[in-house]
């Protein structure tokens, strides 16, 4: 149950971020945005499970405890070890299952998020156009448009502006759509009956009441700016953190077979934060077990009956050890201070006092 809240907190900060905005603004459908989330969960996963973890322990171990019933089976003979074999258990399972799910499922799970988007705007580009907004979405060029009928944007204006963010071009149409153009690649504006401005910098700055250049068109197709809705190709650009285990030994294997090609400090940089990344999978599922080894003694000890604290308790020993493990792996530009094995810090601190908290809890 822990796990689950720990699951739609995470899916809710994503979708308050990405998902929300766009059903708002039209732009997704209720299922399609149910779809995405799906798609996110294994990415959630491997962040809930030792947090899911740790607070079912602390909730347990520390009710147990408030109720006398840990001492009782310690004056019959149990050992501790004998009292938290099946959680010990449990955690060994979750670790292997968070082990699998973050070195195949989370990544595949965010390319796929990210290329759903891509395909959305792919097949349905009308959508990203808003009437009655002044529209920005395309590097350069505002667009407004009074509604959507029949499949067209009525009375259309487009303001198109240079790299100075000058006005150089206005357009104005009766109506017009926008199609994807999948053999280009690109977004294409057609408009029908209307005319465009065009604007000279210089002449603007020599005499402002100058009139433009007016042409008129009957049809007239423009070029929009794809690349910040759909980026580079995902097979192309993927990044170490969204590949998974076989593609990431793939990379590396590329790299040797390349590295008398490429430079040698380059080589052993791309080593090392593939290194690093499997890693920090491995070391992120391990986090279990050590979550389980400390969470154990300190619900024994604390004894504590409140949920809701337990929870928190558990959020907060979380969230300092991801921080840990995030400002380690920030040294992956440095190969030199090997930060594939320093994101395994973290796990063997929180194990060491584990141990020893665990080890005197056996002793009382």
């Amino acid at each position: 149950m822990a796990m689950g809240l720990f699951v739609g907190i995470l899916l809710v900060a994503n979708a308050m971020r990405d998902v929300v905005e766009w059903i708002t603004m039209g732009r997704l459908t209720c299922l399609e945005a149910f779809q995405l989330l799906c798609i996110l969960t294994p990415s959630a996963l491997s962040h809930a499970l030792p947090l899911g973890i740790m607070a079912g322990i602390l909730i347990v171990i520390g009710r147990m405890s408030s109720h006398n019933e840990i001492l009782a089976m310690k004056s019959v003979g149990m050992s501790l070890w004998e009292i938290t074999q099946p959680i010990f258990a449990l955690a060994l399972a979750l670790t292997l299952l968070a082990a699998y799910i973050n070195l195949y499922y989370a990544p595949d799970s965010v390319s796929r998020y990210r290329q759903f988007f891509s395909d959305i705007i792919r097949e349905k580009p009308m959508r990203f156009i808003t009437p009655k907004i002044f529209n920005d979405y395309f590097s350069g060029y505002v667009i407004y448009v009074d509604n959507l009928a029949d499949g067209n944007f009525n009375n259309m204006k487009i303001w198109r502006f240079d790299e100075k963010n000058s006005l150089n071009t206005y357009i104005s149409a009766k109506n017009g759509r926008i199609i994807f153009e999948e053999a280009s690649n690109t977004f294409l504006l057609k408009l029908n009956d209307g005319d465009i401005e065009k604007f000279d910098a210089s002449d603007l700055e020599a005499d402002f009441q100058k009139a433009p250049k007016v042409i008129f068109f009957q049809n007239i197709t423009i070029d929009l700016p794809a690349k910040e809705f759909l980026g580079t190709p995902i097979h192309i650009s993927k990044k170490f953190h969204r590949m998974t285990l076989n593609e990431l030994l793939a990379a590396k294997k590329d790299l040797n077979l390349k590295k008398d090609a490429i430079s040698y400090d380059n080589v052993r940089h791309q080593k090392t934060l593939i290194n690093m990344q499997i890693s920090n999978n491995i070391a992120n599922a391990l986090g279990i077990l050590t979550m389980t080894l400390l969470a154990i003694p300190l619900g024994m000890k604390v004894h504590r009956r409140d949920t809701a604290l337990n929870i928190a308790v558990a959020l907060c020993l979380c969230v300092g050890y991801y921080f840990v493990m995030a400002m380690f792996s920030l040294f992956g530009d440095r190969p030199r201070m090997r930060p594939d094995i320093l994101v395994w810090i973290p796990n063997v601190i929180l194990a060491g006092l584990g141990a020893f908290l665990f080890r005197r809890a056996s002793q009382h």
